[in-house]
This record gives C-alpha cells, sequence and structure tokens, in this order.
C-alpha cells in the first residue's frame, strides 16, 4: 500500500464541511505516514507492520492452544467480509463512487475492527461476544496498554487524564507539539503530535458526553438538582476515566458518520485526490490493524486453524488483494 500522498491536494477555503472532512483527514492520514516510518520494509506497510508485531515479545509470554469457537469464526469472517465492503469502491467504481462511499467508509471501517475485536475477546476470554461498544473499546485500551501486547506503535498511543492535564503514553518517544493545529498537513515528523491531537479532542468529547451522567443525583446545599457540574467532581471523574486510544478515534468518526457530520464527509472533500486519500487511509488503518489481530489469533489457536477460516471467506478475485488473502503469509 503506498504512503499518503499530498502533491495534488487543495488546501480548505474555510467552509464547515471543508473543515471537518480536512481535520479527520489529516488524523487518519497521519496514523498511516507514522506507521509506514516506523516500519519501512521494502515490500510495503503491511509486511513492515507484520515484522516489527512479530518481533515484540508477547509470544513468549502468551499461551497458545485456545479454541478459535464456531461463533468465532464467524465473528472474525463478519469483520473480514466488512473490510471487503470498506475497499470495494475502489475496485468497482471510479473517483465518484470512492467520494461517496466516504459516507459510509467510516461505519465500514469500526465495524471490521469491532468483529475483529469481538473474535479475540472471545478466543482470549474464552466468553461470549461483548455486549457493547463501551465494554469493547474499554477492552482495547487494557490490550493496547498490557507488556504482552502484540500492538505496536501507533496502536499503544493513549491519552489519560482530566482537560487540561492530559497524560500522554505509548507514543514511542516522539517529542508532541502541543499547539499544533488540526489542519496541518501530515507528515512523517508531526504525525505524532497530530494523533495526539485527535486523541485529546476525542477524549474532550468522550467527558463532554458522561458531563450529564457525572451529575445526575448532585444536589446544591439547599437540596436542589444542580444544574451545573462542580469542577472537582469534573476533575475526579475525569482523570478516573480510563485511557483514549486510537479505537476511541474511530468510534467518534463513525458516530460522526452516522449521526452528525456524514455531509461532511460526503462533501467535505475538495477533490478527488482529497477523497481518494480519506477512503485509502482509512482502508490501510483497518488492514494493519486487522493483521495485528490476525497474527496474534494465529499464535493463539494455531495458523493452520486461522487460514481454514479465511479460507471460508468468499472474496471477489478482483478484491483478494484488498482483503484478509492479501495478509494470511504475514500470519
Amino acid at each position: 500500500m503506498p504512503l499518503i500522498n499530498f502533491s495534488d491536494i487543495v488546501v480548505p477555503t474555510g467552509s464547515d464541511e471543508e473543515m471537518v472532512f480536512h481535520t479527520f483527514r489529516g488524523y487518519l492520514a497521519a496514523v498511516c505516514n507514522w506507521t509506514s516510518a516506523l516500519y519501512p520494509h521494502p515490500d510495503g506497510l503491511l509486511a513492515g507492520v507484520a515484522d516489527a508485531v512479530s518481533g515484540r515479545p508477547w509470544r513468549a509470554r502468551t499461551r497458545a492452544g485456545r479454541t478459535l469457537t464456531a461463533r468465532g469464526a464467524e465473528i472474525l469472517r463478519n469483520g473480514w467480509a466488512t473490510e471487503v465492503l470498506l475497499n470495494s469502491p475502489r475496485v468497482l467504481g471510479g473517483d465518484d463512487l470512492v467520494a461517496f462511499a466516504n459516507l459510509w467508509a467510516p461505519v465500514q471501517a469500526y465495524y471490521a475492527v469491532f468483529e475483529a475485536f469481538s473474535a479475540l475477546a472471545m478466543t482470549v476470554t474464552g466468553s461470549r461476544p461483548l455486549r457493547t461498544h463501551a465494554a469493547l473499546l474499554g477492552w482495547a485500551a487494557t490490550q493496547v496498554a498490557h507488556p504482552a501486547s502484540p500492538f505496536v506503535v501507533p496502536w499503544t498511543a493513549r491519552v489519560g487524564g482530566p482537560l487540561g492535564a492530559h497524560t500522554f503514553d505509548g507514543f514511542g518517544g516522539a517529542t508532541l507539539d502541543h499547539r499544533i493545529s488540526n489542519l496541518t498537513a501530515p507528515h512523517a515528523a508531526n504525525a505524532p503530535s497530530l494523533l495526539a491531537l485527535a486523541l485529546r479532542t476525542t477524549r474532550r468529547e468522550q467527558i463532554d458526553d458522561h458531563r450529564d451522567g457525572w451529575r445526575k443525583g448532585l444536589k446544591t446545599a439547599a437540596g436542589r438538582p444542580r444544574k451545573n457540574l462542580p469542577a472537582a467532581v469534573l476533575l475526579a471523574n475525569a482523570t478516573a476515566m480510563r485511557p483514549t486510544t486510537l479505537f476511541d478515534l474511530l468510534w467518534r468518526l463513525r458516530l460522526r458518520s452516522n449521526y452528525k457530520e456524514g455531509d461532511a464527509l460526503l462533501s467535505g472533500a475538495l477533490g478527488p485526490a482529497d477523497a481518494a486519500t480519506f477512503h485509502a487511509a482509512l482502508a490501510e488503518i483497518v488492514a494493519t490493524t486487522l493483521l495485528t489481530t490476525e497474527i496474534y489469533l494465529a499464535h493463539l489457536v494455531g495458523r493452520p486453524t486461522l487460514e481454514r477460516c479465511a479460507a471460508a471467506l468468499a472474496v471477489p478475485r478482483s478484491l483478494e488483494p484488498y482483503s484478509v488473502r492479501a495478509r494470511t503469509h504475514l500470519w
């Protein structure tokens, strides 16, 4: 998969739709560019990530011999199939279809990862699928921070703490510029800072979403329900929140696509190259995330078991290069 190229992309003029699209395209491209810079490989991004994942010490710390249940295999194939759907506009149509597909691409990207992580969680814990998005996102945040995790930077990046006193972990020692603009064109050097900004603003939205719940049941000295949230309560609750990760950014983008700013994803691109970069970045993040999950699962349940699971997925020949079929040799 190629590096993200910005040579023929126009700077936004200032409409709300353009600014939103440009911001999220920059965040996604920053992840891809940083990953490519961290793990260069003559065979491309996937091979570089595979080498980095396989080189971590998790194999010696993780017990193999787990069981991939029939239900787990079905859920995993659902994730793989959703990835195929995500990539289909790049094969089946032209620039117009890719631009139009950006309206639902964040939903497909999130659910491809969600299903794969659900299968992984079932295999690791021996339990049923996690029932809620909150539970799965929390489990993912725990996994990327674990010493025996197969995930590498930038998936390990985490932002914690309250507003104005954030903590930044898992950025691989990168120097972060906390004054960077969301409209900065991403490249390898500033990509860590852009991802930190993406996670910081995502966490701000998470905190805002919790305010009403944290205020519920609180009363004033006169015994009336509080209309605002005391600063001390906000600080304590925000500090106790789990860290915010790249997976929360995917969830944030999925929610915006479904419920908030779908128009921006559809009409905010400044041209075919702009739209294609957004779509390609999402697809690359999904492919590398699934690859990491697959390498881990291959160790847990055995490579032959995972290969049989992948072989049972019907993939159109033209889409095989954009599917799990293009990754099995890297397990």
